[in-house]
């Protein structure tokens, strides 16, 4: 909340000076007080009646304060920000590969622990469009570019292991994808970051193929290895899952689009490796600040005329004084 005149509110500080100096002056000439009625001396009525004068002087001298604080005009804000057309647009690429169910990020699989480090990732971008591109054997858009981070959590959150329906690590069918969606997209830069643990075996485009193109567009590449070297472990009794990462493809897409590569290895390391990302990706959107501001004085005011009529009324009828 805030005062629209604030400079009314010293009015606050006289007020209680003038208050202390009619109580001393009241004080020493309280001989001259005019008697209540009669009828006021009869039994406890009296203590009742005296008790409500004062009470009724302390009544008046609140009535002065609300007005005060009506005159300064209380205003409650409700500010928002108008932001530019300029954020930078994201496709997250991830492997949904059965070698994502190893679990050497225990307590978590490959699996899960992409999809919490690309959740928080999410929540770190304010103004960006974000969309995800799902893949194994094949590639597809789980999520278009979008700004509703509630939505996007539940694409995330609700991405499994097969999917896509044939098994396999197509990231060059990946990287096409996300850049489809990339390319006509509006913003001041824009990113795929690719997360996978293994080797590419399928698709009809090789990834460093895919990567110049995506370079042609605008597109810069960050690619993560997810996995331990040497991890793995048993998927549901169908064997144990082997290193199969091919880190220098990854090197070379992310070098080739001016990006990075990454190794992720446990699930600390992929947490700050998106913080990276995050870092290295900062947008300097300039925005407009509105504040729309509601008078709140009226209640103050209803409350004060109340106030008063309720007193001249009692002062008349039943704490009517004789001259």
């Amino acid at each position: 909340m805030r005062f629209a005149n604030p400079m009314l509110l010293i009015l606050l500080l006289l007020a209680l000076l003038l208050f202390l100096f009619l109580g001393k002056r009241t004080k020493k000439g309280e001989a001259f007080i005019s008697f209540p009625l009669v009828s006021a001396f009869k039994g406890r009525k009296q203590n009742q009646r005296v008790f409500l004068l004062k009470l009724l002087e302390v009544f008046k001298y609140l009535v002065v304060i609300i007005l005060i604080i009506a005159a300064a005009r209380p205003q409650e804000g409700r500010s928002f920000e108008q932001a530019n057309d300029s954020g930078i647009n994201i496709m997250i690429a991830l492997d949904t590969s059965s070698s994502m169910q190893a679990p050497d990020f225990a307590p978590l699989d490959r699996m899960q622990a992409a999809k919490k480090v690309a959740a928080d990732f999410v929540n770190m971008r304010n103004n960006d469009k974000i969309g995800l591109v799902a893949f194994a054997g094949l590639a597809f858009t789980q999520s278009p570019l979008t700004t509703d981070k509630s939505s996007l959590a539940k694409f995330i959150e609700g991405i499994n292991i097969g999917d896509t329906g044939v098994d396999g690590t197509a990231i060059g069918s990946a990287i096409m994808t996300a850049a489809n969606r990339l390319k006509d997209s509006k913003g001041k830069s824009k990113i795929i970051i690719l997360i996978t643990d293994g080797n590419n075996n399928m698709g009809e485009i090789d990834p460093v193929t895919a990567s110049k193109v995506a370079k042609s567009l605008g597109i810069k590449i960050y690619t993560i290895g997810v996995g331990r070297k040497g991890g793995g472990g048993f998927l549901g009794g169908m064997g144990i899952v082997t290193d199969e990462l091919n880190e220098e493809p990854l090197m070379e897409i992310a070098s080739n689009t001016g990006g990075e590569y990454f190794r992720a290895g446990d699930a600390k390391s992929f947490a700050d490796i998106m913080k990276t990302i995050d870092a290295l990706e900062k947008d300097d959107i300039s925005s407009r600040k509105f504040v729309s501001y509601k008078e709140l004085f009226q209640p103050f005011v209803l409350f004060a005329l109340i106030a008063m009529l309720l007193a001249v009324f009692l002062e008349n009828t039943y704490l009517r004084k004789i001259p």
